[in-house]
């Protein structure tokens, strides 16, 4: 065959293997961790957890637990379940954190910190919050 027959073929081979290329699954392609995806590094996370409660020791369900990154601002809040129990799962342990505790018709809010320094996993912080005096009768 003459190489000017051949080149119509060639490029005709050369597009359909582009095209099967790119069409490609990525899932088909190796993988060097053996796994879909890295598993993030756990070593470097914790949970904060506690209860909310009264000064008589009693649960407060629904009051507010805010946490703040103190690095970056970035404010998250959680409510008590029934026990007055809150949990922040899988925060930075290289970080500094503050939490607010808040529930109506009690002072508040009653904040706590936890340090970067702090390597107690998960960290434990309770929170005590104090009625608001009612206010007295006027003679």
């Amino acid at each position: 065959m003459k190489p000017a027959k051949l080149l119509p073929v060639f490029l005709l081979v050369l597009a359909g293997a582009a095209l099967a290329q790119k069409s490609a699954d990525p899932i088909d392609k190796p993988n060097v961790f053996l796994e879909p995806e890295p598993k993030p590094d756990k070593s470097v996370l914790r949970d904060i957890k506690g209860a909310v409660k009264d000064a008589n020791g009693n649960a407060l369900e629904g009051s507010t637990v805010r946490l703040k990154n103190l690095k970056s601002g970035n404010v998250v809040s959680t409510q008590t379940n029934k026990d007055g129990a809150y949990i922040f799962y899988d925060l930075d342990m290289r970080l500094d954190y503050e939490l607010a505790a808040t529930h109506e018709g009690f002072d508040g809010p009653v904040t706590k910190r936890v340090s970067q320094y702090d390597t107690r996993k998960p960290a434990v912080r309770d929170f005590e919050l104090e009625r608001k005096p009612q206010p007295s009768a006027q003679k």
